[in-house]
């Protein structure tokens, strides 16, 4: 017995690199679709690169706001002293 998914589009299992059987405008979709996919690909890209410039960013912010909160405990605690 077979499933659903044995009936799959016969033509999803050929070579995806097989287009030159493929009408005009078929094959003006798949370079739609490669384009986009690129460009898809690059956006990814660069927001990757801000998401990481974000988080060293944010990691920075962290660091100065844990010094700067040292800095009032200590200079607190002297004024308790005095």
């Amino acid at each position: 017995m077979t499933t659903p998914s044995e009936h799959a589009d016969p033509l999803a299992h050929s070579d995806p690199a097989r287009t030159d059987l493929l009408p005009a405008e078929a094959l003006e979709a798949v370079q739609e679709i490669k384009a986009e996919n690129a460009a898809l690909k690059a956006a990814e890209r660069i927001a990757e690169v801000q998401a990481d410039a974000v988080v060293e960013h944010a990691r920075q912010l962290a660091e100065v706001t844990e010094e700067v909160l040292e800095e009032l405990r200590h200079s607190e605690s002297a004024a308790d002293i005095t």
